[in-house]
């Protein structure tokens, strides 16, 4: 494979997560990042489980990339998580490894802020594919360490669409709206990836033949995961939301991102209109995306 010109230094926040797993699979296998840690979060599941899952899908990629363990609960209220899609163990029964190796630490926020702090202003990439709170502890802990991140990719909102749990509010910023409005407030190179977005891109049975053929095992571990992530008597998957972060970070021209003035609601986590310029991916090339989501996972 040829070497990619640049290659981001990334940190992925997640929740894992069906979706999840697979940004994460691709993230882990692209010559163009390296993943240098993954921080834990609860959200879809709890956070033990979360932490688990994240070694899981680094045994199965063959890597050894550290598992920070991060917030157990958003900021001000209780966890609620999803297990009704992403079943009891967070990958839908998906059969995965045992983690290879315990988590490095229970503390994101730390690891994170050590992270930035040795390496270069601007040059750590930090994917967020779940609620925004470890990354908002780091803001209010250290700052300093926050002000050094190059560019946040976050998925979560919507916009013109509908929200997922509610009528505007989509699942990771509602889980912590306190977190996500300190987070879109903080200044940051941010770039969220909402609804409007993710919901274009969905896999169907041809595609998933076409992971299984490739016969490399996490490309086969995102078929079984993409199965996993039907509706009932659907002939496409549920739309496949995380993996839009990572395809985003490679891949930005194939995504039409817009600035909108918005803002948080606090209670719902429902974004507004509001002062806040905010980028936006509000559309996608999604058969383009599905081919380079396929390359990655088999290269």
């Amino acid at each position: 494979m040829t070497k990619p010109a640049h290659v981001n230094t990334v940190i992925i926040d997640t929740d894992p997560g069906i979706d999840d797993a697979i940004a994460i699979l691709y993230a882990l296998g692209h010559a163009g990042m390296n993943v240098v840690a993954i921080t834990t979060v609860a959200g879809n599941i709890g956070l033990s489980v979360t932490t688990r899952n994240a070694g899981r899908i680094c045994a199965l990629a063959g890597v050894d990339t550290p598992v920070h363990a991060g917030a157990a609960a958003p900021l001000g209220r209780e966890a609620r998580p999803e297990t009704g899609i992403h079943g009891n163990d967070g990958l839908g029964g998906v059969e995965f490894p045992e983690p290879a190796q315990a988590p490095r630490s229970h503390d994101a926020v730390a690891a994170m802020q050590a992270i930035l702090e040795a390496h270069p202003p601007h040059s750590i990439d930090l994917h967020c594919l779940g609620p925004l709170t470890n990354l908002a502890l780091l803001l209010q802990h250290a700052p300093a360490a926050a002000a050094r991140i190059r560019r946040v990719i976050a998925m979560g909102g919507a916009v013109d669409e509908p929200g997922n749990v509610g009528a505007k509010a989509e699942f990771n910023l509602a889980h912590d709206p306190q977190a996500a409005a300190l987070v879109l407030a903080a200044g940051l190179d941010l770039t969220l990836i909402p609804l409007d977005a993710t919901r274009q891109l969905r896999a169907d049975a041809t595609y998933i033949a076409a992971l299984h053929a490739t016969g490399h095992t996490p490309a086969i571990a995102v078929a079984e995961l993409i199965e996993a992530y039907f509706a009932a008597n659907s002939a496409e998957s549920r739309p496949l939301h995380d993996p839009c972060v990572p395809l985003f970070a490679q891949n930005p021209q194939l995504f039409r991102v817009e600035e909108r003035g918005l803002a948080v609601d606090v209670d719902t986590g429902a974004l507004i209109p509001g002062p806040l310029r905010i980028k936006v991916a509000m559309g996608l090339d999604a058969p383009a995306l599905r081919a380079a989501l396929l390359h990655g996972l088999s290269s």
